[in-house]
């Protein structure tokens, strides 16, 4: 098969009606609204928007806490952490039920 680009194919005029915008669709060429035209809208859902509310604050908190890594590094360093396993294991339960 030859393509070639000076002569159109017998489908150019229903290509060229696909692209070009009509009166009805209230859009410029470019995707520009036109004056008085239909203006589209997006409204967020109350989920929607504590979704994107939870997302921005955990992007603006840091990783990793590296007080909190000190802290523990010297709790586990002197016995007071992971020393009584049973108490370990209860406070991560009381954590999780509150």
């Amino acid at each position: 098969m030859k393509i070639d680009g000076s002569h159109p194919a017998h489908d150019t005029p229903a290509t060229e009606n696909t692209r070009r915008p009509s009166a009805e669709t209230g859009v410029r060429p470019g995707g520009t609204p036109a004056p008085g035209g239909p203006a589209d809208r997006v409204e967020l859902s109350s989920d929607a928007a504590l979704r994107a509310a939870a997302l921005k604050a955990a992007s603006e908190t840091p990783d990793v806490r590296t007080e909190l890594v000190d802290r523990m590094r010297e709790k586990l360093a002197s016995g007071t952490l992971g020393a009584d396993s049973l108490a370990l294991a209860d406070a991560i339960i009381d954590d999780l039920l509150t």
